[in-house]
Order: C-alpha cells, then structure tokens, then sequence
C-alpha cells in the first residue's frame, strides 16, 4: 500500500505514515476477513468510526495515526457526553448504550492499531467505556406464550408459514437474522444448523411440533425462491430470493399480537422464552449457553437472575396464601 505522507523514522530514513482512513480501512478488512464479524458488526463499527474521523478531521487532521494522543481521545470522549440528539426543540443526550458502542468500537480499533505496531502503546486502554445499566431478558409471559401456542391460525399460505416461524423460533432458540437466512436446502428432517455471529456454526434442536408446522408451510408453497421463510408483500414479490427481512419479522409479530389478544412481542423475545424456560427446568447455564449460541457463561447470567425472582415471587405467593 502506498501513502502519500512520510516521516522520519528513529533511525533517520524517511518512512510512509499510515493516514487515519487508511489504518481504519485495514483494522474493518481485518474484522470481517480475520474476526469473521457479521456485515452488521462492520457496517456499525464502519460508522462508528466515520464519527471518530469526524471529530479529528479525518486524515487532514491526522494525518499519520502515530499522532493520536491521549488528549485527542479525552475530547472525542467529552464530545459524546456532550453531544444532543433528536429534533430540534426535543434535543436530549446520547443513551448511554449509544455511547458505548461508539467508544468500544474506537477502542477495539485502537488495541488493534497497537497490536500492528502503528502507536507506541495501547491508547485503548485510555478509553473509559461508560456502564450500561444490567438488562434482564424479557420472555412472553406464560399465559401468553400459552395462548399465542394454542391459537396461531394455518389456514392460508400466510398464516402457515408464520406458525412454522414462531414455532421455529420457541424450539430452537436461533436469533430471528440466523433464521431468516436459511434456505430451503438447508432444511433437513434430520437435523438443522444456523450460521451465528462471527459465521459460527451450530446445530439446534427442533421440536415434532415445529418440524409438521414447517413441513405444513412448504408443504403448501409452489414459488422458486430458495429462502426458507419468503415475504407476501407486494414490493418483494419480484426480487429474486423472496427472503423475509428482519423489520417483515417483526410486523408479524405485532400483527398475531393483537390478533390474538395478547402484549406486542418482538422475535428476539421468542429467543428469550425458551432461554428463560431452559434455565428455568433445567438450572443448567452452560446448557443454556450451548442453546442458544453463546460464547461464554456472561452472556447468561441474566436467564439466572431472572429465574431466581420468579422463584422468590412464587414463594411471597405461597407465603400470603398461608402455605
């Protein structure tokens, strides 16, 4: 790769300076080829930089990366702080999450940039990430899960091919974008893998249940397109694949939702029911983790401490009843 800037190294001989777009560039092609990130990881990481550059004026500001300091990095973090989004007249700050994942992608860029040897030190270090408040999966109540399992409609296309999705979705845990990228080949009467994040494989368990309902579903489709799950709306009818999109997802949920009768829910909550009911029977955190894709214990420990206090709820139930 060649630079246009140079400078003088410690020993005298003049040599490229790594422009701040460029390093930028060579940390996201490392993320997506290296890491295995999923697109939506680089495209937000891609963005989330854009900003950094942003603040620094870009290469003109810095035009070799060697000169990021701490200095730079305290004001960029200031600038968040202070930073107002929304309408004009309604402006409020940043959430805080919002924050977050700005300063964890730069500092993630950072440790990297330290790593190739292109900064004197790790400056990621410097970068104070604020705490986000612990949230707590958010399952479908049970009498709720209860009636969206007894009422789900398969009469048309439509309606079977949601059951099939909802089904799906409660037997196996799988996020709703690990789904909804699956084809038709994919799908086997004997077992079912997804593709995750970081493009990790797994098998998920399908119940009877979920296996005759998507069955049922494909059962009943004569169009071509190789998604498992397609869309109805008219503005997708003449793509190519057909595929369901995630916000398509999404609008059916709400539209059973009230339907049936019952609290709008979102896909991902279907992931946390049975995340919720697994830990719930089974008390077993790696199993739980395991289901549902999870690298590490971490990323359960909400499933724990939820179960826990459904536990002591139903003890204060039992306590004010006299037993």
């Amino acid at each position: 790769m060649k630079f246009q800037f140079l400078k003088v190294s410690c020993y005298g001989g003049l040599v490229a300076a790594l422009p701040l777009s460029h390093a930028i560039g060579e940390y996201l092609a490392w993320l997506e080829l290296d890491r295995h990130a999923s697109t939506g990881t680089v495209h937000g990481y891609r963005a989330d930089l854009r900003r950094f550059s942003d603040f620094v004026g870009g290469d003109a500001g810095v035009p070799d990366i060697a000169e990021l300091d701490r200095e730079l990095l305290r004001g960029y973090q200031r600038h968040l702080a202070r930073a107002r989004t929304g309408p004009k007249g309604a402006r409020r700050p940043l959430a805080v999450s919002t924050r977050a994942r700005r300063l964890v992608a730069l500092r993630s860029f950072l440790r990297f940039a330290a790593r190739e040897d292109w900064l004197p030190g790790d400056l990621g270090a410097t970068v104070d990430v604020p705490k986000l408040p612990e949230r707590l999966p958010k399952p479908l109540e049970v009498d709720d899960r209860d009636q969206l399992l007894e009422a789900l409609p398969h009469d048309t296309l439509a309606q079977k091919r949601d059951r099939a999705l909802i089904l799906l979705l409660l037997s196996t845990g799988a996020r709703i974008s690990e789904i909804l990228r699956l084809d038709r080949s994919q799908w086997k009467p004997e077992r079912l893998w997804v593709v995750g994040k970081g493009d990790r494989e797994r098998l998920v368990q399908v119940t009877d249940k979920a296996r005759a309902a998507v069955d049922d579903y494909l059962a009943a489709r004569t169009d071509h397109s190789p998604a498992l799950f397609i869309n109805f709306q008219p503005a997708s009818k003449n793509t190519t694949s057909n595929r369901l999109t995630v916000a398509g997802a999404q609008h059916l949920c709400r539209q059973l939702a009230h339907r049936l009768g019952i609290p709008t829910f979102h896909p991902h909550q279907l992931r946390h029911t049975l995340g919720t009911l697994l830990q719930e029977t089974m008390g077993d955190a790696r199993l739980t983790a395991e289901t549902l894709g999870h690298r590490g214990l971490a990323s359960v420990a909400g499933y724990t401490k939820i179960t826990d206090q459904r536990r002591r709820e139903a003890y204060e139930q039992m306590q004010q009843r006299g037993l």
